[in-house]
């Protein structure tokens, strides 16, 4: 499918490949709506203490979500944002901010692993097995350049993968503003 540039009075048309999705309900299935995949998006909300900047990080990949139901192409740029998100979080966690820092989310993953953030990777156990290493082949295939779309579905769950990662890194009761630094790896 080619994907054009829309016309002004295309923008808040929803996109064709939403047409077809259906919602199973216990009166039956129907169309999906705007409200439905709202509240779908909104569902998958953060529950932990995270700083506002990556609170704000997290919605900001929620809201292209949202937009996706009138450009089904947003559900990529959302999902990197979303990834984007919980890279803040662990930047905050382990660095005490969330600037620029050297390193790559590979590094802060290990360094949040030695810290006790993310249980250590168990030996002998597939990639995708493990949350956090899933998490990094998902963000790198979608960082690295490649033109697949994932359905709403999917997006989903990349979404709802990353508010566990930040809600991991920042559980529920633990200061938000104040992050305990952890040294960084030698």
């Amino acid at each position: 499918m080619t994907i054009a540039y829309k016309s002004a009075d295309e923008i808040l048309k929803p996109d064709s490949r939403f047409d077809n999705l259906c919602v199973v309900e216990a009166e039956g299935v129907r169309f999906m709506t705007l409200a439905d995949h709202h509240r779908m998006i909104g569902e998958v909300a953060l529950s932990g203490s995270a700083p506002t900047e990556v609170r704000d990080a997290y919605d900001r990949a929620r809201n292209a979500m949202l937009y996706a139901f009138f450009d089904y192409d947003l559900l990529v740029i959302g999902e990197v944002q979303a990834f984007g998100a919980f890279e803040l979080a662990l930047k905050h966690r382990l660095n005490g901010h969330g600037m620029e820092a050297k390193g790559t989310l590979r590094n802060l993953v290990d360094r949040a692993r030695k810290a006790g953030i993310f249980p250590k990777l168990a030996p002998d156990v597939p990639i995708f097995a493990d949350r956090v290493e899933a998490m990094i082949m998902l963000r790198n295939g979608l960082a690295h350049g490649n033109s697949q779309i994932h359905s709403p579905g999917m997006a989903l769950q990349v979404l709802e993968i990353c508010a566990w990662g930040i809600d991991t890194a920042f559980p529920s009761g633990a200061a938000s503003e104040s992050v305990t630094v952890l040294p960084k790896a030698p």
